[in-house]
Formats: C-alpha cells, sequence, structure tokens
C-alpha cells in the first residue's frame, strides 16, 4: 500500500517528500516506511532483505493459510506484485525495489527532487 500510495501521489504532482512527510505526521506513520523511502527516493535498492526471500515468506504464510482454512487474498496479491519484480530481473534487490513495477505500470518514477 505504501508503494501504491507514492506513486499515485506522484504521478498527482505531489513531492515524494512531502508525501512521506504526511504519511510521518499521521496514523498512517510506520517505522518501516519512514526507513524505507529515503532510499527509494535517491534509487538505492541495495538489498537490506531481497525481493526474492520475501517473496519465499509471503509463499509459506499463503502454504499455512491454505492448510487451516483461512483467506488472505491481499497476501496473494501482495505475492503477485513480488513475482513481477522477479521476473523483471530484481529478485535479488532489496523489497523496496518493488515499487519500480507498479512505477513502469504507471509511466511515473518516485524519487527525490532536487
Amino acid at each position: 500500500a505504501f508503494n501504491e500510495g507514492l506513486v499515485l501521489s506522484t504521478k498527482a504532482g505531489v513531492n515524494p517528500e512531502l508525501m512521506l512527510d504526511i504519511l510521518n505526521n499521521s496514523a498512517a506513520r510506520s517505522g518501516l516506511i519512514a526507513f524505507k523511502a529515503p532510499y527509494v527516493f535517491v534509487r538505492n535498492f541495495e538489498t537490506n532483505f531481497s525481493v526474492k526471500w520475501m517473496h519465499k515468506d509471503i509463499g509459506l504464510m499463503l502454504d499455512s493459510a491454505k492448510e487451516m482454512n483461512v483467506p488472505v487474498p491481499l497476501t496473494g496479491l501482495t505475492q503477485q506484485l513480488f513475482q513481477a519484480a522477479i521476473s523483471k530481473g530484481f529478485g535479488e534487490e532489496d523489497i523496496c525495489s518493488t515499487i519500480k513495477v507498479l512505477e513502469e505500470m504507471a509511466g511515473v518514477e518516485v524519487r527525490k527532487t532536487e
């Protein structure tokens, strides 16, 4: 959802750093977002936790949910996004690189403004 919001707001002309400031000062504040967003803004996707490993973990969660008969439809969609990132060659990059899949679809790049 964070990546989607940043792509949407950037496409609408909102400065990504302003959007992060808004998020950081709202009920939507997230430590992970506050940590990862600056890396996205400077296009640094050096791995802290890779897309391929998160994809694996999401798969394990889906397996558990299926076994326990628990619906997790949004997790399934998330796995598809991570699969798309792997298919595009981002598997070894940090999980925040999944934003590049959405950026390509929207025709916009979320980056720090000068």
